[in-house]
């Protein structure tokens, strides 16, 4: 099960994320999982529990997405049909869909920057972008 080295490398991008931004602890967590990433979703989710039980985790299942380098259209595949529906052409790029893609944070800030005070705190959501595998292009 790849699910679990594969959390522990993303909690440590969210650990990260968290120490930039000065935050006690990451309140919320979304990735970004393709059909062609290699991982199952259920499987991500259960080991992002067992590390990181105090933090949620929100899962968008993306569909896979091309662009046909003949007519420049995008398209969602279906049935993993590597062909433009619009012009036949085999000539394809895979541009979404395949890789889980840690997207965004949510980190538990002290207003007055002091991290080890209890409250009050404010929220900040840190859009990344990051991806979590090698096959990201």
């Amino acid at each position: 099960m790849h699910e679990v080295s594969l959390v522990r490398s993303l909690l440590e991008q969210v650990d990260r994320i968290v120490a930039e931004q000065g935050g006690r602890a990451a309140v919320e967590v979304r990735v970004e999982i393709g059909p062609l990433s290699g991982v199952e979703p259920l499987l991500v989710k259960a080991a992002f529990t067992q590390f990181a039980s105090d933090c949620t985790l929100i899962i968008d299942e993306v569909p896979l997405t091309a662009r046909c380098q003949s007519c420049n259209t995008a398209f969602e595949l279906e049935n993993f049909r590597f062909v433009c529906p619009h012009c036949d052409s085999r000539e394809i790029s895979v541009i979404r869909g395949d890789a889980i893609r840690l997207m965004s944070v949510t980190v538990d800030v002290p207003e007055d920057g002091d991290v080890q005070q209890a409250l009050p705190t404010e929220l900040v959501s840190v859009e990344t972008g990051l991806c979590t595998t090698s096959e990201r292009r």
